[in-house]
């Protein structure tokens, strides 16, 4: 019998890894072909150690990555399934290595250029991390923010980004974390109150029942008019950073639109059908088997 997948076991295999300089890690879920061209194209492009952990996949990825590394040379561990920020949590809080890139398993590196360029802007002293950066923004459209505008919190693009250990290590031990969360403000008053307030938007009746008379007290309060901020993966790490002065370097474009192919959400949309956007697995399929058999010259098994 195997030995039990645990966090522990993660952490100990973790802190047993050499330490490095830098290590790209990929982290896979039941995606075993888009995950084979993060990985080769990581191998290709990064110019550094690549890690992959397999986080409880279903579909047979164990036993073509264990297949996979008789040709190419990459580490290879195993997870117990975890929300994504929890992961990168024990991650960053167990390696030994000085910096990770964080190499999401739907994303393919195109070129060359856009990791040395990240590279060179983690030199800065200042900086905390490098790659892209995803702004902040008012969430107005949705259908839970059709009558109280929320913010989306300003965070590093996670699908790629090279982040120095130490810093977020900071970040962790100051009681930060990589998981997704919201501060409910729609009550200035009371968080209590706004969470429970919220509830409403889902609700079909009372969806469209506007508190925004409570606006001018959210700025006086809490510094802005929103009904609450969105935190996504990572942002909090971000925000915890930023306000202590440190920096996250973006190297903006043309490295966005030339050198990343990002097929967003298809974890998510493989872990649980039905997810709002998210790329369905079977809708890339074809593309992802061609860019394997131009590229690399791999069939997925």
């Amino acid at each position: 019998m195997s030995p039990r997948i645990t966090t522990a076991s993660l952490v100990e295999h973790l802190r047993d890894l050499p330490r490095l300089a830098e290590r790209a890690i990929i982290i896979n879920c039941s995606t075993k072909a888009v995950t084979t061209l993060a990985l080769l194209s990581a191998l290709k492009y990064a110019n550094m150690p690549v890690l992959l952990i397999d986080c409880e996949s279903t579909d047979g990825s164990v036993a073509w990555f264990e297949h996979l590394r008789k040709t190419y040379a990459f580490d290879f561990l195993r997870a117990p399934l975890r929300p994504h920020g929890e992961t990168l949590d024990v991650i960053f809080g167990a390696s030994n290595d000085d910096a990770i890139l964080l190499v999401d398993s739907d994303l393919e590196i195109l070129r060359d250029d856009v990791v040395p360029e990240m590279r060179a802007a983690l030199t800065d002293p200042n900086a905390y991390g490098a790659g892209f950066l995803h702004e902040g923004a008012s969430m107005s459209e949705s259908a839970h923010t059709r009558s109280s505008p929320g913010r989306y919190m300003e965070r590093m693009w996670i699908p790629l980004s090279f982040l120095k250990t130490a810093a977020i290590r900071r970040a962790l031990r100051a009681g930060s974390t990589f998981m997704h969360s919201r501060d409910y403000l729609e009550f200035p008053w009371s968080r209590l109150v706004s969470k429970l307030l919220y509830v409403r938007h889902r609700l079909p009746l009372v969806n469209q029942l506007s508190l925004e008379g409570f606006a001018p007290a959210r700025e006086r309060i809490h510094g802005e008019r929103h009904a609450f901020r969105e935190y996504d993966t990572g942002a909090r790490v971000h925000s915890w950073l930023k306000d202590s002065e440190a920096r996250f370097a973006s190297v903006g474009e043309p490295f966005w639109s030339q050198s990343v192919k990002h097929y967003h959400g298809v974890t998510r949309a493989t872990l649980t059908r039905g997810q709002a956007n998210a790329t369905a697995p079977n809708a890339i399929e074809t593309e992802v088997t061609r860019r394997l058999e131009e590229q690399f010259d791999v069939a997925v098994r």
